[in-house]
C-alpha cells in the first residue's frame, strides 16, 4: 500500500513537541498526542530515543503484547519523504523537512564540488578514494539542532546527545547507550536527552524484516529498552520513534538498461527507491518514456517541478541547494522494487520509497509520572 508522509503528524512532528514543550517558538505544529501527555505529564526530564529502521510493521509482526516497545505503542506517525536515515535523522535533530534542511539521501550530487558524495561518509559514492578536503555535508548543510536548541535556550536543562561508536564518545551497543543516559539522567535536576542507535536497520538490510535474524534483534531493542524505562528518575517521559521502516525488496540492476542509461548527463543519486536523474539535453521526452516503458509499475516518475509542487520533500523554506541537488526526473518506489547502483552490496530489505512499511514508524511513550 502506498503511503506518503503526513507532515501534520510525523517525526518532524514530534521533535517540536519537544521543542514548543521548551518554550521554543517554531513554524510546525508538534505531533497531537505528544502535545498532550507533555502538558498533563510536565516532566522534568525527557528522553527521547530513535532506533533507526523499527517501522511499526516491525513491532507488530515481531513483538508480543507484553514485549515493552508495544505495550507502549501509542499510534503510528508517518516518516519524511524519502523515508530513509540521511533525510529522517536530520528532520528529527532539526524539527525540519528535508525540503529545508537540504538533507534528501545517502547520496547527494554536490554541483560546486561535482561530486556524488555519499552524505555521511564524505566520500564519493562511486570512488569512495575521492574524498573531499572538508566536510560538505557541514559546510553546505549546518543547522542548530534541537540538542543544542534546547540547552541553549533553557540553560537549567541539561541536555545531551548519545550516539554509536561512529561518534566521538560513543558506545558499542544500545545497552551501553541506556546506561550512559541513565548516569547523565540521575545526575542533573532537569534534562533532555537524545539517544540514536543503528539497529534494527542494519539486520533488515541483510537478512529482511520478517527473518529470525530481525525478530532477535527487535526482541533484543525491546529487553534493553526496559531496562531504560525500569531505571528511568522519577518525573520522565521515554519517547521513541524510528527514522522511517523497510520493506523486502527486489533489485533491478539499473545499467542493465543501456539505452535508458546513455541518456544520463551523470551516475544517479539520492536513494535507490528515490532515484534522481540528470539528463543530457534534448533527451527529456524519450528518457521519460523508455521509463515509463520498463518501469511504470513499479516507480511513479516526478518531473523536478512536479516534486516540488507535490510537497513530497514537506513545506517551508526551501534550502537553496535543492535545485542544484535535484535531477530533471525523480523516480519514487511505489512497489518493492530498488535499483542497484554498484556491485558492492546486495540487500534483502530496503526502504526510501513510498510503501507503508517504510513510511509508518511507532510513536512509543512512557511516563512513569502518575
Amino acid at each position: 500500500m502506498i503511503k506518503f508522509p503526513d507532515y501534520t503528524n510525523s517525526i518532524m512532528n514530534v521533535s517540536n513537541s519537544f521543542l514548543h514543550y521548551y518554550g521554543i517558538k517554531t513554524d510546525y505544529p508538534g505531533q497531537k498526542s505528544l502535545d498532550k501527555i507533555l502538558q498533563d505529564k510536565n516532566p522534568k526530564h525527557i528522553i527521547y530515543v530513535l532506533l533507526d529502521g523499527m517501522g511499526a510493521n516491525l513491532i507488530h509482526e515481531h513483538l508480543k503484547p507484553t514485549d515493552v516497545l508495544r505495550k507502549y505503542m501509542l499510534e503510528s506517525v508517518t516518516s519524511v519523504h524519502p523515508p530513509t536515515t540521511v533525510a529522517a535523522t536530520n528532520s528529527v535533530l532539526s524539527g525540519l523537512p528535508p525540503i529545508t534542511t537540504g538533507y534528501l539521501g545517502w547520496v547527494q550530487y554536490f554541483k560546486e564540488e561535482d561530486i556524488n558524495l555519499t552524505v555521511f561518509l564524505n566520500s564519493d559514492f562511486y570512488d569512495n578514494s575521492i574524498v573531499p578536503k572538508e566536510n560538505l555535508a557541514q559546510k553546505y548543510l549546518s543547522y542548530e539542532n534541537i540538542i543544542s536548541k534546547i540547552g541553549r535556550l533553557n540553560p537549567n536543562i541539561k541536555t545531551n546527545g548519545f550516539f554509536p561508536s561512529f561518534a566521538v564518545n560513543g558506545s558499542a551497543s544500545f545497552k551501553e547507550e541506556i546506561e550512559k543516559t541513565l548516569m547523565f539522567v540521575h545526575n542533573v535536576e532537569e534534562s533532555f536527552s537524545y539517544v540514536y542507535w543503528t539497529q534494527p536497520d542494519l539486520t533488515e538490510h541483510q537478512f529482511g524484516i520478517k527473518s529470525l535474524e530481525t525478530k532477535d534483534m527487535i526482541q533484543s531493542l525491546s529487553n534493553d529498552f526496559e531496562e531504560l524505562i525500569d531505571n528511568a528518575p522519577d518525573d520522565t517521559v521515554i519517547v521513541c520513534i524510528a527514522d522511517h521502516g523497510l520493506t523486502d525488496i527486489e533489485e533491478i540492476n539499473l545499467y542493465e538498461y543501456t539505452e535508458l542509461v546513455s541518456m544520463l548527463k551523470r551516475n544517479p543519486s539520492i536513494e535507490p527507491r528515490t532515484i534522481n536523474f540528470f539528463i543530457n539535453d534534448g533527451l527529456h521526452t524519450m528518457f521519460q518514456t523508455e521509463f515509463e516503458k520498463h518501469f511504470s509499475s513499479k516507480f511513479k516518475l516526478y518531473s523536478k517541478q512536479e516534486i516540488l509542487d507535490s510537497k513530497l520533500f514537506g513545506d517551508g523554506v526551501i534550502h537553496p541547494m535543492i535545485d542544484s541537488f535535484l535531477g530533471d526526473f525523480i523516480g519514487v518506489a511505489i512497489d518493492k522494487y530498488m535499483f542497484t547502483l554498484s556491485d558492492s552490496k546486495h540487500y534483502k530489505g530496503h526502504h526510501a520509497g513510498l510503501l507503508e512499511d517504510e513510511m509508518m514508524v511507532p510513536l512509543i511513550v512512557y511516563s512513569n509520572k502518575k
